[in-house]
């Protein structure tokens, strides 16, 4: 049996299940590390019961959940006799027909949670599976802008991934240099100028080394510009003064008024021009709003306009069929007339084209149902085929995870281990079993011919009697030996009938005694004496609690009437 519970083990550990290093066979486990087991093994089956999971101390709670788990194992199928001294005064046999149950009854996501549908067996799979759950997970996220990422902190000490999923890391704002053109001719050229003078990337190295000449000092970034600005300012100055002419100029750029700050000035444009894309955009939503209206206003208008024509020409006509009505309603009920005709024969010539077409769609229609009928078995077959071939590459995937896992095993086995001696053992168990079987079929068959041969000693025994016993009638009115000799014969007959009677029911008791003394071996197995002894302490412990009860009771009861009404 300790193959038996080898196997009850490696089961129910791919569950969940986990026991102590002392547990070799399941005649050491006690209630209390039987009862969790069952009941994972029963909620795994059905999870729909509520059971409990651990044995509680006291001895009417013990009953109670051992007796619910009984229940319980019959309402999954278990057909044999169980209750809860099954589980509270337990015999090894019971158990192992329980678990083998239970464990024949686990479905196949939960006993074959490492196979198949469960967790990969070998690191290919796991691969593959982290793979295409990463790729899943970054399909169903929503982009995020790349200065608004998760900053990866794993690196720092101290964080859990709480912090680590709060964090967000966006990126510190960097202002970039800028050159300012010096305009000679607009000022309203200005922006613009800044904007095309800055667009892009790329500076040029002069430009680069006159802003970063700065680098050293303490200066914000408008003191630099103002300072940059300065310097292309004097640059300036120098070059147009080696210059013979002076461009003319339309207004006063900034630059060249000394006591304006250039800076200044520009953001004080900037919000001028701001302030009035402001005002545009409320204006132009103000015009927005009235052409809405205004379109609408037109839609009803057109509307009712081709309402009135429609009623101007139902009138017109009316006022044309008034003029004259007799003539009109002669010419009306001509056209009535010719209408009803031409409908006629349309009808009639309806029905001629009906019929054949009619006809025509019913053999289509009796065509299309036999094909319908012919192809509705292959249909049926074909969904029956596709079932078994999903259940079959399901079985393979099964087969070929459990053949992993077993290769590993295999891999991790003592490789000294003789498979002959185990193989000459299962052939010597099979080569018993046939002995075995050969022996009682023998049995059987002398046990059937000595039967054969008691049934027709039976009857020729009766058939005898019956002769000896009419022949001796007939002479015993005649003859007084032939009476006496009638007397004795029934005599003989009625003892003979009694020693096998006799013998009958001495083989009846010997079986009975044969089936007793299985009995008791059975109640030996059954660790009588040790249940016994357990099942008295557990009455004794009973009565201790019903006693404390009772005086607890006894107590309140008291208490309750020394108070005052």
């Amino acid at each position: 049996m300790d193959e038996i519970d080898n196997i009850i083990f490696h089961s129910l550990r791919q569950i969940g299940c986990t026991f102590d290093e002392e547990i070799k066979s399941l005649d050491d486990m006690s209630p209390s590390q039987l009862i969790p087991i069952v009941s994972k093994c029963i909620t795994s089956i059905d999870s729909s019961l509520d059971l409990p999971k651990t044995l509680p101390s006291g001895m009417a709670q013990r009953f109670t959940t051992t007796a619910s788990l009984a229940e319980a194992c019959r309402q999954i199928g278990y057909r044999r006799e169980i209750g809860y001294q099954t589980f509270l005064y337990s015999n090894v046999i019971e158990v192992r027909r329980v678990m083998m149950f239970l464990i024949e009854r686990l479905p196949k996501s939960s006993s074959d949670e490492s196979e198949g549908t469960g967790q990969p067996v070998d690191d290919t799979t796991e691969l593959e599976n982290r793979i295409t759950a990463k790729l899943k997970y970054q399909l169903r996220a929503p982009w995020i802008p790349e200065f608004c990422r998760v900053v990866n902190l794993d690196y720092l000490p101290n964080t859990t991934s709480n912090a680590l999923q709060a964090r967000i890391g966006f990126r510190p704002f960097l202002p970039k240099k800028i050159y300012i053109p010096l305009v000679l001719e607009d000022e309203d050229s200005l922006v613009p100028s800044v904007i095309a003078t800055n667009d892009g990337s790329i500076k040029s190295k002069y430009s680069t080394d006159n802003v970063n000449r700065y680098k050293g000092e303490d200066l914000s970034a408008n003191g630099k510009l103002i300072q940059y600005y300065g310097s292309i300012e004097k640059l300036t100055n120098r070059k147009t003064n080696n210059i013979s002419f002076t461009p003319p100029v339309k207004s006063v750029p900034i630059s060249l008024k000394s006591e304006i700050n250039p800076l200044e000035s520009l953001q004080l444009e900037i919000e001028q021009t701001q302030t009035e894309i402001e005002r545009l955009v409320i204006q132009c939503d103000d015009l927005k709003v009235g052409c809405k209206y205004l379109d609408k206003t037109v839609d009803d208008h057109w509307a009712t306009v081709a309402k009135l024509k429609n009623e101007k020409k139902f009138k017109e006509r009316t006022q044309i069929l008034l003029e004259d009505p007799d003539v009109n309603v002669t010419k009306l009920e001509g056209i009535i007339a010719a209408g009803g005709e031409r409908m006629q024969k349309l009808q009639d010539q309806w029905k001629a084209h009906r019929a054949p077409l009619l006809a025509t769609m019913d053999s289509h229609i009796a065509i299309n149902s036999n094909k319908k009928s012919k192809v509705q078995p292959l249909l049926q077959q074909i969904d029956v085929t596709h079932q078994k071939c999903e259940q079959l590459v399901s079985d393979l995937q099964t087969k070929c995870a459990m053949h992993l896992r077993l290769q590993k095993e295999l891999e991790k086995l003592d490789k000294t281990v003789n498979r002959t001696a185990y193989t000459n053992r299962i052939l010597e168990i099979i080569g018993n079993i046939r002995k075995q079987k050969t022996d009682i079929d023998k049995i059987l068959h002398d046990t059937r011919l000595l039967q054969k041969d008691l049934n027709i000693i039976t009857g020729q025994l009766d058939r005898q009697f019956t002769v000896t016993d009419d022949l001796i009638f007939r002479n015993a009115k005649k003859d007084e030996h032939s009476k006496r000799a009638y007397k004795l014969l029934v005599t003989l007959h009625s003892d003979c009938a009694e020693l096998i009677g006799l013998v009958q029911e001495t083989g009846s008791v010997k079986r009975e005694i044969r089936d007793l003394e299985d009995q008791i071996e059975n109640e030996k197995t059954r660790n009588t004496v040790t249940n016994l002894a357990q099942i008295t302490n557990d009455v004794i412990e009973m009565k201790n609690e019903s006693e404390r009860l009772e005086v607890s009771i006894r107590r309140l009861e008291e208490a309750s009437s020394l108070q005052p009404k």
